[in-house]
């Protein structure tokens, strides 16, 4: 294991908290409209919101917390086969680095220390733990850091309601509430060529998922999410599990007589798609994820 790093969550500065502190309103910003919290009338109670860094090494140090978290997050909800499963996270100072989780170590007992620091290459690099890391992240993960410089995370694992959705081929339904945080921002996958052993298998899978949507179902296979933040595309990954579990719920019951699947319309999908998908309604979503992990082994910040 690499040398421990500096626990580092008291450093950021939640804008929130000192403005509320101060005694005043936190100025408006897109992160509290996308929210849209209520609080009280002179504006002191206000939601948390991601911090802000005096330099790009807090800025680093808070964003591997938040990776190690959420390895942790996918081990609590079943995410975990063998050695399937990884998460990147694109390094703030050097962008063409990225953070992944080291080969054959459970995600359970993963901590800011193991992750390991991978060029574009896929080499390992001094600066994080020495060890090997899964040649098909490598193909995949590189391949998307590569084709969307708006995404600076993505989540891949073998969950089982994902990989059973995805033996159809095809995008989830916008049948319920949940499902519209994907309503045209859900690609698929349509093929499966094996293992991914290559970039090139991974430049396509890079380029299904196009350049606007967080998501795709790769067929036969799985599903990846990305985000700005790995607290983003670490929710996104529960949620679509969650909405194919659902889809393949709803799939069975509508083979009863008089159980038609009735579809939401465009205009209230793509409403609630802007209100309750957004990158920061997703990355608050995570942090009570986050909270539960860290409360129950600290130790996985060092």
């Amino acid at each position: 294991m690499a040398p421990s790093a500096t626990t580092v969550t008291d450093a950021p500065v939640d804008a929130t908290k000192a403005a509320a502190a101060a005694g005043t309103a936190p100025a408006k910003n897109a992160f509290f409209e996308e929210v849209h919290f209520l609080g009280d009338k002179d504006g002191k109670v206000v939601i948390r919101s991601p911090p802000t860094f005096a330099n790009k090494e807090d800025e680093r140090a808070y964003q591997k917390q938040h990776l190690a978290a959420a390895f942790r997050v996918f081990a609590k909800q079943g995410f975990d086969e063998g050695v399937a499963g990884h998460i990147s996270l694109r390094d703030p100072i050097n962008p063409d680095h990225f953070w992944i989780n080291p080969l054959s170590t459970h995600f359970s007992q993963i901590s800011v220390s193991d992750l390991v620091l991978v060029n574009d290459h896929g080499e390992v690099l001094p600066g994080g733990a020495q060890s090997p890391i899964n040649g098909p992240a490598f193909a995949i993960h590189s391949e998307i850091h590569k084709a969307r410089p708006d995404l600076n995370a993505a989540c891949h694992a073998h969950s089982v309601y994902g990989k059973a959705f995805s033996c159809f081929g095809r995008p989830i339904e916008m049948l319920y509430q949940d499902a519209l945080r994907f309503y045209n921002d859900l690609a698929v996958y349509p093929r499966f060529g094996g293992t991914v052993i290559s970039t090139e298998e991974g430049a396509r899978i890079a380029k299904a998922l196009g350049p606007t949507c967080r998501s795709v179902l790769l067929q036969n296979h799985g599903m990846i999410t990305c985000g700005r933040t790995v607290d983003e595309a670490a929710f996104l990954f529960i949620a679509l599990d969650r909405c194919c579990h659902a889809q393949l719920l709803a799939n069975a019951a509508a083979a009863c007589p008089g159980w038609g699947k009735v579809l939401i319309g465009d205009k209230e999908a793509e409403f609630t798609h802007k209100k309750s998908g957004n990158p920061s309604k997703m990355w608050l979503a995570f942090q009570p994820y986050y909270d539960q992990v860290v409360k129950e082994d600290p130790s996985l910040l060092e």
